[in-house]
């Protein structure tokens, strides 16, 4: 209830896609990037980087300017200490709120 489907096109191979660590892109909500003590840090490449749905939603006009139509990120689900890349999943039914919440990744794929 409530929710946009969007359709997918008829061949993704007629598609230029952005593909893009959410981490290491944009940060849009500062507030969220120190959620856990000890992770955040942009002076060390091991660290997060605090880059969030809000973030990538700020730069999808520059994707967009690249000839870019769609785009793929990395995983949103809960993850370990400083696994930036979201690779390290703990549980698939919960979104990491070091990137957004709920209603920020919807407004992303909305936008």
């Amino acid at each position: 209830e409530g929710h946009k489907y969007h359709p997918s096109p008829p061949d993704w191979r007629a598609l230029s896609i952005y593909q893009l660590i959410t981490d290491r892109f944009a940060d849009g909500n500062p507030q969220n990037n120190e959620l856990y003590v000890g992770e955040f840090d942009v002076r060390d490449m091991s660290f997060r980087h605090g880059g969030d749905f809000n973030g990538l939603r700020q730069k999808l006009p520059y994707i967009k300017g690249l000839g870019c139509m769609a785009i793929w990120i990395s995983p949103i689900f809960t993850n370990g200490a400083n696994s930036y890349h979201q690779y390290a999943i703990h549980d698939f039914t919960l979104i990491d709120p070091r990137l957004g919440t709920l209603e920020e990744l919807r407004s992303l794929t909305d936008a």
